[in-house]
C-alpha cells in the first residue's frame, strides 16, 4: 500500500482499522485534522461514496471569496472481475472495509514517484478493501469473505510483480500418519483514495492556468490473475452552481452565470500547427478551429462514447469542419488520430456565461446564443474538468501511459494501455467513467482506474489571461464597446463568428449539419 497516492506524500499518516474485533489492531485513530480548502463528508456505514465535496476558493480579479459546491457526491461503484471462469463481484462495503487513512498534508515530491506528480496534499483519504475467495464454501459454490487482518501482515501476502507462480502443494504421508495442508485462496486488495491536492500550474499546456487536482481512483491488485475487469466511478455535480461573482448574484449589467450545470466533451487538435505558447500572445487567440477537433455541449443524460481503446489503430480519422471568413464557407479536414484515441479528449461540466445586458439589448436575437456561452478552452470559473488525453505536447506531465507506464508518450491517453474507457452522461451535470480491460491482469501489480484525477480551477496567471482578453478583443472589434471587456464575449468569439446577426460555429459541433 506504499504505492498509493496517500502514503507516498504522507507515509506516517494515520489510519484506523476494520476488520478486526473491538479493541483489536487499534492504531492511531484516523483524523481529518485541520480542514484546508477541501472539504468532504464520508460516512464508513456506505464506504463507496463521498458526498458534500467543496472548495474555499481565495479572491481574485474574477471571483470573491466564497466556497462553491464541486461534487454533490462521488461513487466507487461494484467492481467485477474474473478468476478461471468465475464472475466476481467485489462490493466496496463495509464488511470488506480494512482500513482508512486520512491526513490533511502530505508532499509528493519532483522524482520521488514515477507514478505520481509533484503534489501537496490537502485533505485526503484512503480506504483500502480485502476480498478473498471462501474456501470453506459448499462444493461447486463460490463466495467471497474479507481478508484477516494477520493475513496482510504477511510477507508473502501478495507476490512480488513478475514472480512465477506457486506449485501446487504436494504432501506425502502414510496410512497412520496426519498432516496439514494449507491452501492460498484468491486474494485481491483494493485501494480506494480521495486524494483532494492544493492548487499548482502543471495541469494546461503552458502552465498558465491553475487547478486544485481531486484524484478519486482505484488501485487493484491481486495474488492470482485475473481474467477480466470491469469498473465504474460516477462523478456528480449540483445541478445548479452556488458560485458568484464580485458583489454577489451576478447583476444583469455584468457577465454572469446562467447558474445551471452543463457538460462539454472536446477532442484536442493532433496538428503539429498549433503550439500553445503561441496562443498567449495579442495575436493569436485560442480559437476553436485552432486547437480543438471536435466538440459536444449540452450533453443529455444517456449520451455516452467510447474514448480510448488498445483496439484503436490512430492514422486517419474523422472529418471535421471549420469555419473560414474569408471564404464564407466551411471547409473540410481530414483529423489525423493518436493510438487508442478514442471519441473524446475530455469532459468539463461548469455553468455557461451570458454576455453583459447591455450588449444582450442592443442584439436580442436568439441565434446568437448570448445566453449560452460555453467556457474553453481556459475557465474562469467553477469548471471541473477530466482530461484522459492532451494534444501532443513537451511537458512531461501531459504525457500518456505507454507499457510500463505514466507520462511517457506524448498525446497518449492517460490511461494503461489495456483499458477501454467509456464515458456516459448519467444527467446534464453528472458522469460515470468506465472501464474495461479483457486482458489477463497479472498477480502483485497494481491496476489503475481513473489514475489521471480530475482538476477543479482556481485560478490564472494574471498575465497570460490579460494577454487572452486583449487578442479576443481584436475580434471583438465590430461589438459595442462593453462586449471587449466581457469575459462572456471573449469565450463566445473563440467559439463563433459573426455573421449579421447570426453565430457561425468555428469548428463545427459534433453531429450537426453542414450548412
Amino acid at each position: 500500500m506504499k504505492d498509493t497516492l496517500l502514503l507516498t506524500a504522507a507515509p506516517d499518516a494515520p489510519w484506523k482499522s476494520y476488520g478486526a474485533s473491538p479493541g483489536a489492531m487499534e492504531a492511531a485513530a484516523a483524523d481529518p485534522g485541520t480542514p484546508g480548502r477541501w472539504n468532504w463528508s464520508h460516512d464508513v456505514r456506505k464506504p463507496g461514496r463521498v458526498s458534500g465535496v467543496t472548495y474555499h476558493l481565495p479572491r481574485t480579479p474574477w471571483y470573491v471569496e466564497q466556497t462553491p459546491t464541486v461534487l454533490e457526491e462521488l461513487l466507487w461503484h461494484p467492481i467485477e472481475v474474473g478468476y478461471r471462469g468465475l464472475p466476481l463481484t467485489l462490493e466496496l462495503t463495509k464488511k470488506f472495509l480494512v482500513r482508512k487513512y486520512e491526513t490533511s498534508s502530505g508532499t509528493v515530491a519532483k522524482g520521488q514517484s514515477a507514478y505520481w506528480l509533484p503534489a501537496e496534499l490537502d485533505r485526503s483519504m484512503l480506504l483500502v478493501f480485502g476480498f478473498q475467495l471462501n474456501l470453506r464454501a459448499k462444493s461447486k459454490t463460490f463466495s467471497l469473505e474479507p481478508i484477516p487482518l494477520d493475513v496482510m501482515e504477511r510477507d508473502d501476502f501478495m507476490p512480488r510483480p513478475g514472480a512465477k507462480p506457486p506449485k501446487a502443494p504436494v504432501m506425502k504421508v502414510t496410512r497412520t500418519e496426519t498432516g496439514t495442508l494449507q491452501l492460498v485462496p484468491l486474494r485481491v486488495l483494493v485501494c480506494a483514495e480521495f486524494v483532494c491536492c492544493q492548487d499548482r500550474n502543471d495541469y494546461v499546456p503552458g502552465a498558465q492556468a491553475r487547478t486544485s487536482r481531486l484524484r478519486p481512483h482505484l488501485m487493484l491488485m491481486s495474488n492470482r490473475p485475473l481474467e477480466k475487469l470491469a469498473a465504474k466511478i460516477s462523478v456528480r455535480r449540483p445541478s445548479m452552481s452556488t458560485m458568484a461573482h464580485e458583489g454577489g448574484p451576478p447583476a444583469d449589467d455584468q457577465d454572469g452565470m446562467s447558474h445551471g450545470m452543463a457538460a462539454g466533451m472536446w477532442s484536442d487538435s493532433n496538428s503539429s500547427e498549433v503550439a500553445w505558447e503561441k496562443l498567449f500572445t495579442a495575436s493569436i487567440p485560442p480559437v476553436w478551429s485552432s486547437i480543438f477537433s471536435r466538440v459536444k455541449t449540452n450533453l443529455p443524460a444517456g449520451a455516452g462514447y467510447l474514448m480510448a481503446s488498445p483496439d484503436a489503430p490512430g492514422g486517419p480519422g474523422f472529418l471535421s469542419h471549420r469555419w473560414n471568413d474569408v471564404a464564407g464557407r466551411y471547409e473540410q479536414h481530414q483529423e489525423e488520430l493518436m493510438p487508442r484515441q478514442g471519441y473524446f479528449d475530455n469532459i468539463h461540466v461548469a455553468p455557461p456565461m451570458r454576455a453583459p445586458k447591455s450588449v444582450r439589448d442592443v442584439y436580442p436575437n436568439a441565434e446568437l446564443h448570448l445566453d449560452d456561452i460555453t467556457m474553453a478552452p481556459f475557465c474562469i470559473h467553477d469548471c471541473l474538468h477530466l482530461h484522459w488525453r492532451w494534444l501532443p505536447a513537451k511537458e512531461k506531465y501531459l504525457h500518456g501511459w505507454d507499457e510500463k507506464g505514466p507520462y511517457a508518450v506524448p498525446g497518449a491517453p492517460h490511461i494503461p494501455v489495456h483499458q477501454h474507457l467509456r464515458v456516459e452522461m448519467e444527467s446534464p451535470h453528472a458522469y460515470a467513467y468506465c472501464v474495461r480491460s479483457d486482458q489477463v491482469l497479472e498477480p502483485g501489480r497494481w491496476e489503475y482506474i481513473l489514475h489521471e484525477g480530475l482538476a477543479y480551477g482556481t485560478n490564472a496567471g494574471h498575465e497570460a489571461m490579460a494577454r487572452l482578453l486583449m487578442g479576443g478583443r481584436a475580434l471583438l472589434a465590430p461589438w459595442p464597446s462593453e462586449a471587449q471587456a466581457s469575459w462572456a464575449m471573449f469565450y463566445w468569439v473563440l467559439r463563433y463568428s459573426r455573421t449579421r446577426d447570426l453565430a457561425v460555429a468555428r469548428l463545427l459541433e459534433d453531429g450537426a449539419p453542414v450548412p
